[in-house]
């Protein structure tokens, strides 16, 4: 049964190969993470291994044994390999494995061609458990979740998302280059007799060395894992992406717009300026707190805790407070009136010139008019951290977007360390700047707009990387944005950044790391010295090392702002 459940697997494209929910159950215990029928038929296969060695002196038994640990190990290796071939014309990993096994038992070296498939089977048992730890690692981080966010993710993640460039260039990559190994191989096996001196036993051997030192599995199965694992990693800081290439995309972002409201601004308010023709900027703040000493709306707040003195009560002789609008009160004998510039004309006061259209209040002392406070939104905590850290690649470009008018927009910008900034910005301003931006001042790289993909949807569809900060209370934001940072900090964003580069920088080292190492093996295959159960065991371990480098993505630590 289980000979014809792998052929109707083969055929249907469906298996042990497979990563679909239906085959995971059939096929893998939760439990163990692994394949526990696998691991049974290469515990047979070992026993089967083990007499072939034993009965080395009598050839014919040797090599009916090794045919059968072939066969016990790998025979669903050589049905998708035939499968592959036929049904889609596809040369993988399992047709060179297979090819190796089957020749080196054709040119006598039956033991080597059956330590090939029985060592390629107990790496994919290894490489399988890694990987289901991965995965689970990754699943744990999801159930942490709430209920509808984890419905969303999983969404995302059951979704076809886009892959990164080193995802596309290995697939590509593999599509040339294992049939281009396959006609070096048989050209080896053709040259080699002729021209070097070796018997054909020999060439074939090395060719068939070639085959599996050149079996691209490594890179196949690191590459998207490291991506994976780094979403994971980052997933767990509360920084979701939404596919590979964002990833990719993100580690080229170099120009950032930010929308102040969404982003940047904070609840409360703050005294952003004072100014008076009659006095000094501290003695007029000390008038002001004292004139609000019994109020408790925001803005008297504000100016109380702008002061930061001692505020004697005593002082205060008389109070008289029009809610919303302004105070009246009397501090030893001085009459004060305190707020908005309607209240102030009310009572016989005009600012003149000081009017502002931003959130301000004005004083007089004893009828005439004395000064203004202007306040501005508070920034939100690390907002000045996140900008520095976003500016501190000199070649990214840091601008803000605002619905305010630009004195208030302007304030606020120098308050975070911002340079450009755009202000009185509705929906469609704020969709021209980023489109400005990426067409006349980013030659290169691409442009990462921080904002809400509720108000600002224009603006997610035009910028190339779209990121929120409210993903862990709008579902918007989780499925419209490319990166949702789902505790609503500032600085996440800068987490995101480095998750990507992190990852991008695990990729690197694994595709690097198994050039590299494929070609001192090839170099050593040159010699004759590179037996084929060597050469099957280098390409496990690469692999095997290759898995663990990308597992560390899940190991993503949180970017931390400067301590003050």
């Amino acid at each position: 049964m289980g000979i014809l459940r792998e052929i109707q697997a083969a055929v249907s494209g469906h298996g042990h190969g497979c990563t679909c929910e239906s085959c995971g159950e059939a096929y893998w215990d939760r439990e163990r993470r692994v394949d526990m029928t696998l691991v049974w038929r290469c515990v047979a296969s070992c026993v089967l291994y083990i007499a072939a060695l034993a009965t080395a002196r009598l050839p014919a038994v040797s090599t009916i044994l090794c045919v059968a640990v072939i066969l016990t190990a790998g025979y669903d290796v050589l049905i998708r390999a035939a499968a592959s071939c036929v049904r889609e014309l596809r040369f993988d990993e399992t047709l060179l494995m297979s090819l190796v096994a089957v020749l080196s038992v054709v040119i006598g070296e039956g033991r080597e061609g059956a330590a090939v498939m029985l060592l390629f089977r107990l790496g994919q048992i290894v490489q399988g458990g890694v990987i289901a730890r991965v995965r689970a690692g990754i699943d744990s981080v999801m159930e942490d979740r709430p209920e509808d966010v984890r419905t969303i993710l999983s969404d995302i993640r059951a979704a076809a998302g886009r892959k990164s460039a080193a995802e596309e260039f290995i697939s590509h990559f593999t599509r040339i280059y294992t049939p281009a190994v396959l006609g070096i191989s048989l050209l080896i096996a053709v040259i080699s007799p002729l021209f070097f001196h070796t018997t054909v036993t020999q060439g074939i051997h090395r060719a068939l060395v070639l085959l599996v030192i050149a079996c691209p599995c490594a890179a196949v199965i690191s590459v998207p894992l490291a991506y994976y694992a780094g979403a994971g990693g980052a997933l767990r800081q509360g920084v979701l992406f939404h596919d590979a290439g964002v990833m990719e995309d993100v580690t080229r972002v170099t120009g950032v717009v930010i929308d102040k409201k969404a982003a940047l601004e904070g609840t409360g308010l703050r005294v952003v300026s004072v100014k008076s023709g009659r006095m000094e900027a501290d003695v007029f703040l000390r008038i002001a707190a004292h004139a609000c000493a019994y109020s408790g709306e925001a803005m008297a707040e504000c100016i109380k805790s702008a002061y930061q003195g001692t505020i004697y009560i005593e002082l205060i002789q008389s109070f008289e407070e029009d809610p919303g609008r302004g105070i009246a009160v009397q501090v030893e004998g001085v009459d004060i009136l305190l707020g908005t510039e309607e209240f102030m004309r009310e009572h016989g006061v005009d600012p003149g010139e000081d009017v502002l259209p931003e959130a301000c209040v004005y004083l007089s002392i004893d009828g005439k008019y004395t000064g203004r406070i202007v306040f501005g939104n508070v920034a939100r905590e690390n907002a000045a951290a996140t900008v520095s850290a976003l500016s501190w690649d000199r070649d990214r470009l840091v601008a803000l977007v605002s619905e305010d008018t630009a004195a208030a927009t302007e304030k606020f910008a120098r308050s975070v360390g911002i340079g450009q900034y755009y202000s009185d910005c509705g929906p469609e301003e704020k969709t021209g700047v980023v489109r400005d931006l990426k067409s006349r001042q980013l030659r290169r790289g691409k442009l990462l707009y921080l904002g809400s993909a509720e108000t600002d949807p224009d603006c997610f569809c035009e910028a190339d990387v779209a990121a929120s900060l409210n993903g862990g209370t709008s579902n918007a934001a989780i499925r419209e944005a490319d990166v949702a940072v789902m505790d609503g900090a500032p600085f996440g964003i800068i987490t995101a950044l480095e998750a990507a580069k992190s990852t991008r920088t695990i990729v690197r080292q694994n595709i690097l790391f198994v050039l590299a190492f494929t070609l001192v093996i090839l170099a050593v295959d040159m010699f004759g010295l590179c037996p084929l159960w060597l050469a099957v065991l280098a390409d496990v371990g690469v692999a095997l090392a290759a898995i663990l480098n990308a597992a560390r993505g899940l190991l993503i630590r949180p970017a931390q702002p400067p301590k003050n």
